[in-house]
């Protein structure tokens, strides 16, 4: 029989329904390593994130970093059950080599389901999105890629190019879509300004004046290098093969008049039953005469040695200048004047340069250097960006309809949906997964120093994304940025609480705008860490993000 000590023992070690001790296993160590790694990849991603919106991407650079994000949170949830799986591998005395394909086997479908789920979530807010939520979404990234280039400012929130550039600017621009989505007539608000705003989006893209007009001096260069030594010498060739049209006709004559003596013939006495044989000879011989020809037309047979040569001193320098230009319809023997000015040539050119749609003539004289850049940027420079956003203008303020689905402007108004919505989707996966994990490796070191740990899984998981959930909204009441105390700021939360209706709040939009008050609020804390573990933990790892105007990608 048991006594009275030995039931208050087995009382007292009765494991508690939220924490009892554990354990120093060996799971633990490799999963506070693991998780440890993990987030210094969370973070630099997340950092990188922030420096993508305040870059201008375009849609390329948002299907990268829409990629790496998706595969960054697989790697998070497939983590988030590694602890049980150690636990499986244990229970069964699994071998390591069998913990490590139990671990790879269950995390790579666990992977494939978060990366597919999260493009489903954005495809389905794009694919669902209606007519009037694209035409905003395009009107929003215009005014977002203001914000960036210092093109337009906010009424009661005024933001340098510097404050914008700052961890809360940055997030900031991220979430700016979502919290103005629910402004009222922001077509309206914007029109005045809207053509300036676009062609100073359009100048930031292509790099500005001074990085053009240099990269328009390099291409001149290049091109009068290659007019002197691919097109003139592919002249010459030309010429001297003309040139020796003469001699060819000379030659063929006397090889023609040769062979008729041989058989006691002249050109001129050949009966005429004769002259379809001669003339088959003939042709035999490389000459191609007409079938009409008479055999004592000396005049036809130089025409038709002439016209093979000719094609043939065609053929070869249409070959060779189409291997040095975009086609081969340039004559030869142009001069400089009318070579650049050839059609052919322009479209090459501005191709390089990033100027194909938009027709400007690219001068090749220019005036004395202390002019060239004021008549570069009054004869082409302006006009393409002249060109850019009366484009722009026509497609923006095109009628709603057209972003319907089978509209004219479809593609455009998802690929701005596309643009609007990754960004704080991005951020909010990567916030919540650095802030579970963050907790979870702090729970392992616990574990590993004291022996205490969550009893029960299915307790320990809602803890911790709750948890996640409650740091996070503890940022809501640091007021670490200047940002949400704006009354714009204000106007924006009131507006995005009733998702854009003039009911009362819904707890999604509440929701929505306590998300980003919060994220904004903690940049300034959390952005600057992220970063330095991306610059010198990661070795500066891009994910992706390479950023580049207009006229650097067409020298890449």
């Amino acid at each position: 029989m048991p006594t009275e000590r030995d039931k208050q023992a087995i009382r007292v070690s009765k494991p508690h329904w939220l924490f009892s001790s554990q354990p120093r296993a060996a799971w633990v160590w490799v999963m506070a390593i693991v998780t440890a790694a993990y987030l210094l990849v969370e973070c630099g991603f997340n950092s990188r994130l922030l420096d993508v919106v305040g870059g201008m991407p375009d849609k390329e650079t948002v299907e990268h970093i829409e990629v790496r994000g998706r595969l960054i949170s697989g790697a998070a949830v497939a983590l988030m059950a590694w602890p049980w799986l150690f636990k499986q591998a244990r229970e069964r005395g699994l071998h390591w080599i069998g913990t490590v394909l139990l671990l790879a086997v269950a995390s790579a479908p666990l992977v494939a389901v978060t990366y597919v789920g999260e493009r489903m979530l954005v495809d389905t807010v794009v694919q669902r999105s209606t007519p009037e939520q694209r035409y905003l979404a395009v009107n929003l990234l215009t005014v977002q890629n203001a914000l960036v280039v210092g093109a337009v400012e906010l009424d009661d929130l005024p933001l340098s190019r510097t404050q914008l550039a700052a961890p809360d600017g940055k997030t900031f621009l991220a979430v700016f879509p979502l919290l103005a989505y629910s402004t009222r007539n922001l077509e309206q608000k914007i029109h005045d300004q809207k053509a300036h705003m676009l062609r100073s989006v359009t100048d930031h893209a292509y790099g500005g004046l001074d990085e053009n007009y240099n990269r328009f001096l390099l291409s001149r260069e290049a091109l009068i290098k290659r007019y002197n030594d691919d097109y003139l010498g592919g002249c010459d060739e030309y010429n001297r093969a003309l040139g020796r049209i003469g001699a060819e006709q000379q030659r063929g004559w006397a090889d023609y008049t040769r062979k008729l003596a041989g058989r006691g013939l002249s050109p001129e006495r050949v009966p005429p039953a004769y002259w379809r044989k001669v003339r088959a000879q003939v042709r035999g011989m490389g000459v191609p005469v007409p079938n009409d020809w008479d055999p004592g037309d000396r005049g036809s047979f130089n025409a038709a040695i002439a016209h093979k040569v000719r094609g043939a001193a065609d053929q070869r320098f249409r070959s060779a200048i189409a291997s040095h230009f975009d086609g081969a319809g340039i004559a030869p023997n142009l001069d400089k004047r009318a070579f650049f000015a050839h059609a052919v040539v322009q479209d090459s050119w501005r191709k390089q340069l990033h100027y194909d749609e938009t027709g400007v003539t690219l001068p090749i004289d220019l005036p004395g250097d202390r002019e060239a850049p004021r008549f570069f940027e009054r004869t082409v420079y302006a006009r393409v960006l002249d060109w850019h956003v009366q484009d722009k203008l026509r497609k923006y303020g095109a009628p709603v309809e057209a972003f319907a689905d089978g509209g004219r402007y479809q593609a455009l108004g998802l690929e701005s949906m596309r643009a609007m919505a990754v960004p704080p989707i991005a951020l909010a996966f990567s916030i919540f997964g650095a802030l579970i994990h963050m907790i979870k490796l702090a729970l392992f070191l616990v574990q590993l120093a004291f022996q205490r740990a969550f009893t029960h899984g299915y307790v320990k998981v809602p803890c911790v994304i709750a948890l996640a959930l409650v740091l996070l909204g503890t940022f809501r009441f640091i007021p670490t940025s200047h940002i949400p105390q704006q009354p714009l700021f204000a106007y924006f939360e009131q507006r995005g609480a009733t998702l854009g209706g003039d009911g009362e709040p819904t707890w999604r939009g509440r929701l929505a705008m306590f998300y980003t008050r919060s994220v904004i609020q903690a940049q300034p804390i959390a952005y600057p860490v992220f970063e330095a573990v991306r610059l010198h933990v990661l070795g500066g790892l891009e994910f992706g993000y390479h950023p580049t105007t207009i006229a650097q990608r067409s020298h890449e």
